[in-house]
């Protein structure tokens, strides 16, 4: 996998900097955390301060647009990115009931 800087952008008031960057590869498409740890050694930063946010490849190319924040600190990241949503406790479990009750209804 070869990584290619093509742009630098200093975004100063929430501390970043966003790096767009071309990947090459041959085999499949490289996932987020592979494309923070060659971000993270060609730049010299922790990839603890790198958020990958898209990959962006067309069909048939062995080649894709990355684009990535580079943040200055971690306190400064956790206040600015958002944070993941974490699942209701009982509507996971109650969905899969239901549907096991509407089969064994249909069974019977």
């Amino acid at each position: 996998m070869d990584l290619k800087i093509l742009s630098k952008k200093e975004e100063p008031l929430l501390s970043r900097t966003i790096v767009e960057a071309e990947v090459s590869f041959d085999k499949a498409t490289p996932s987020k955390p592979e494309i923070k740890n060659a971000l993270a050694k060609s730049l010299g930063k922790d990839e603890k301060l790198i958020v990958a946010r898209g990959i962006y490849s067309g069909y048939g190319v062995r080649k894709a647009k990355n684009v990535s924040y580079v943040y200055e600190n971690e306190d400064v990241m956790n206040s600015v990115e958002p944070k993941p949503k974490k699942p209701k406790a009982g509507e996971g479990a109650a969905k899969g009931e239901a549907k096991e009750q509407k089969a064994e209804e249909k069974k019977q």
